[in-house]
């Protein structure tokens, strides 16, 4: 049996882009046999800015959408917390596994800082720094010298992310001597999103510090359920007959 991990979730509580609640979000994955879901929510200085809220308060916003999704999947689903980070000025967006609240609430000027500094700190702390959707094209590409690694799969089926060239680059890194996380994340956002991403294991992930360790193990599989593109088209078609 194998073990399903999402590593690329957001919920409406905290992301202006996402439109389903976390309560509604965690059944869904159950559903769909999930085991662990890391939730990944927007937190970036415009999500701040657009809500007119301090520094600690789109925190609180991003950790109280995860202790809803906590909350509401008791013990059917382990939830964990990470965020999707977007630095001042710049276009790109990091899943950042193994930050911690304490982290965010001692860095009140990440979202200013350079990204080498952020990788800095993300080493120095055991936080894995991963480029999600380097290929979607308002991205720019980073260095693997600044990052932990790239999402090379994306399941939001209303971007096009280019997975099969994040996938090739990545490969092509791999077998030129970079140490290079490759990681695979649904992107999930609304109602009719279908998880169709993530990782599978032979234990369930547990733990953030489990889910670390297996990711720099690399023994995990990639989900990429490009087919579900098919699955939502029709079950939208059949709703609205």
């Amino acid at each position: 049996m194998k073990y399903k991990t999402e590593l690329h979730c957001h919920t409406a509580e905290a992301s202006t882009c996402a439109h389903e609640t976390a309560a509604a979000t965690v059944e869904k994955y159950i559903r769909h046999g999930y085991t662990t879901l890391v939730l990944t929510n927007h937190f970036t200085h415009g999500e701040m800015e657009a809500h007119g809220l301090t520094y600690r308060q789109e925190l609180d916003r991003v950790w109280d959408a995860y202790l809803a999704a906590k909350e509401a999947a008791g013990d059917r689903l382990n939830v964990l917390f990470a965020v999707e980070l977007c630095l001042m000025g710049a276009r790109n967006d990091y899943l950042m596994f193994g930050v911690t609240r304490d982290f965010l609430l001692s860095h009140e000027d990440i979202f200013s800082m350079r990204l080498g500094k952020v990788h800095d700190l993300c080493l120095d702390n055991g936080i894995l720094l991963i480029q999600a959707h380097p290929m979607r094209g308002n991205m720019q590409v980073i260095d693997p010298e600044d990052v932990d690694g790239y999402e090379v799969f994306n399941g939001d089926m209303d971007s096009d992310s280019q997975n099969d060239v994040a996938l090739a680059l990545a490969t092509y890194l791999r077998e030129s001597g970079k140490t290079l996380i490759m990681t695979s994340g649904s992107d999930h956002h609304n109602p009719d999103h279908l998880p169709a991403g993530g990782i599978e294991t032979d234990e369930p992930i547990a733990s953030m510090d489990q889910l670390i360790s297996v990711l720099r193990s690399g023994e995990y599989g990639l989900i990429k359920r490009s087919d579900l593109a098919f699955r939502r088209l029709w079950g939208t078609r059949a709703k609205n007959k």
